[in-house]
């Protein structure tokens, strides 16, 4: 019997259907739970894969068939790495990325080299690549709990990310020298000037080219205001900037990455970024899945001694080596702890480089799929390990962990200004301070406005304006105001929360964006603050009453009588919610805010 071509399309499409389906479902279900649970959604896909693999339930039984597509997963990780990685960065943070990041990696990578060598018979090649793989943490799941616990303007989150930008950038070398080391040694250095040869030349060109032509593409596909076609570009120059890298025997990672490179040059960076992540995010948790897919529990029972040890091991040995290398940089002992242990797992790109066919060969199959799983493990426990650094660093670290360095601007800085956020409203004031001769220093948490500022003369620092150390850094307990110019609502609660925790009596101004907002602002401390949406309609109104021919006086009699009653009315509608607390703040502690009576303005 012969099958049709409507036959086939019929038969083998609801195949790969159901597989998708499997699939995506397994994905949603898993990511969801792990989520609820406070877990990486890393460990969620890695967990979905190994169930509906073939060792699994076996729903899903050709893994390869859907290895390409997560492929591009660590293509599109690459390009978001060398999207955000900019010269400015690398010159603020060089001491730790290229002093303390490569310190690590290259004492882990010879220290669990050695041990691989001669504690479980590693042949020399396959020992550097089981080092060099094991040194590398997990950007994805480090990144995301110092983000979540708010660290990042932390000397921890500074440390790990200094790190974790070294151990991204030492990634790139790794992928161009596995398929070197699978070649025969006679050929080996032949292979690696060549591939040395290949991979200047490309970079070279990309660069030259891409310098040129890159930011005019950009502007043309812009000005035809199509969100589709911008995507679609984007698209292209990331698989094809990889694909021309791959065939002159290039990674395909390394092209992605150097694309990144090229766009953050750009002004269109911030739209390519938003583009991208949602691609990214899928491809990338199709390429976990296909790991896990490939994890064989029979074998992980089989071999669970040996499995506990390589983890353990490994946890070990990365907690003792960067420990002692923080402390060596000066840092607090609690703080080298707690980095320590969150940066002592294995990582992401060590999937990547383990799972290359030619680290198959020289490895084995056995032992790479060995230390996959042990990496997996080491990811999983993370969370605890992180747990356990929290209490290490409150227990032994007695120095403050300052988020913005001593200076001596700061230092000597006496009855000045302290902004909060520097977006459109502080460089307003700021202008306005600098014209009235008023000294005047702000914090901001987005490293790039505080560059800009600081490349325009602005005294502007990165810093967690929630955080009590560097609000004493920048010289709280002499200044003469804050002034909060936050459009977030919850960074305004806490910032004003850590001031009156410092300086109980410092005025505060706060801007809010509605009127209830405003109220909490003043119940936990805030002086005064301004609801930006009630003043714009009131100035609004005021300007369109003139304008019909309204006096001055009565309209300025009618916005006073406003705004004394709306805020009053405010007042008395919120007392009541904060007598159940409800999760708010209380609003009998609202201190020095006189309530108007409007009679008094007729």
């Amino acid at each position: 019997m012969h099958l049709m071509p409507h036959d086939i399309y019929m038969h083998e499409i609801p195949i790969a259907l159901s597989s998708f389906l499997v699939i995506l479902a397994a994905a949603v279900i898993a990511v969801a739970l792990f989520r609820h649970l406070k877990l990486n959604p890393v460990l969620g896909y890695l967990a979905a894969g190994a169930i509906i693999g073939p060792y699994g339930l076996g729903y899903i039984h050709d893994v390869e068939q859907a290895s390409m597509m997560a492929e591009f997963g660590v293509v599109f990780l690459l390009f978001v790495i060398g999207l955000e990685l900019s010269w400015e960065r690398l010159v603020a943070m060089r001491h730790h990325v290229f002093g303390l990041g490569s310190l690590q990696v290259i004492l882990t990578a010879i220290l669990l080299g050695l041990l691989g060598h001669y504690a479980l018979g590693l042949a020399p090649a396959a020992a550097l690549i089981a080092g060099g793989g094991l040194a590398l943490s997990s950007t994805a799941l480090v990144l995301q709990l110092v983000r979540e616990q708010g660290e990042r303007s932390t000397q921890l989150g500074r440390v790990s990310l200094a790190v974790l930008l070294l151990q991204d950038l030492i990634v790139i070398p790794m992928l161009v020298l596995v398929p070197l080391l699978a070649a025969e040694q006679s050929k080996i250095w032949v292979a690696l000037g060549n591939a040395g040869l290949n991979a200047v030349g490309a970079l070279l060109l990309t660069f030259l080219v891409g310098k040129q032509l890159l930011r005019p593409l950009f502007r043309f596909i812009a000005s035809s205001n199509s969100p589709e076609i911008f995507s679609a570009f984007t698209l292209l120059l990331i698989v094809g900037v990889a694909a021309a890298f791959h065939s002159i025997g290039l990674s395909m990672a390394l092209g992605a990455f150097v694309a990144g490179l090229l766009v953050a040059e750009t002004e269109y960076k911030k739209q390519v970024e938003a583009d991208i992540l949602p691609y990214k995010g899928l491809l990338l948790g199709l390429f976990f899945m296909m790991v896990g897919m490939k994890i064989d529990m029979a074998f992980v029972m089989e071999h669970r001694w040996l499995l506990g040890g390589v983890v353990i091991g490994l946890v070990m040995i990365k907690t003792g080596i960067i420990w002692a290398l923080c402390r060596s940089f000066k840092f607090s002992q609690g703080l080298s702890l707690q980095a320590a242990l969150l940066l002592s797992q294995g990582g992401e790109f060590a999937f990547i480089l383990f799972g290359l066919p030619e680290s198959q060969t020289i490895l084995g199959s056995e032992n790479a799929a060995l230390l996959m799983v042990a990496v997996t493990c080491s990811m999983a426990i993370t969370p605890l390990l992180y747990a356990a650094g929290q209490w290490m660093l409150k227990t032994f670290n007695t120095q403050p962990c300052l988020a913005i360095p001593d200076q001596p601007e700061t230092a000597d800085l006496t009855d000045h200004v302290i902004l909060l956020g520097f977006g459109r409203v502080g460089l307003t004031l700021a202008h306005m301070f600098s014209d009235e001769q008023v000294a005047y220093l702000a914090l901001d948490r987005d490293p790039q406005t505080v560059a800009r500022a600081r490349a325009l003369g602005h005294p502007v620092y990165f810093g967690n304006s929630a955080q009590k150390e560097v609000l004493l850094a920048a010289g709280i307990e002499r200044a003469k105001c804050v002034v909060i110019t936050f459009a977030h609502y919850s960074t305004a609660l806490s910032a004003v929360v850590a001031i009156r925790e410092v300086a109980p009596d410092l005025p505060i101004v706060a801007r809010s964006s509605e009127l209830e907002e405003l109220m909490q602002l003043e119940a936990a401390g805030a002086n005064h603050a301004i609801s930006e949406k009630y003043e714009s309609s009131l100035q609004l109104g005021a300007e369109a009453m003139k304008f019909i021919g309204i006096a001055d006086a009565e309209v300025a009699r009618l916005m006073s009588l406003y705004r004394a009653r709306d805020y009053a009315l405010a007042r008395e509608q919120l007392t009541p919610a904060s007598s159940a607390n409800n999760g708010r703040v209380s609003f009998s502690r609202v201190k020095n805010v006189s309530t108007p009576n409007p009679q008094t303005n007729k």
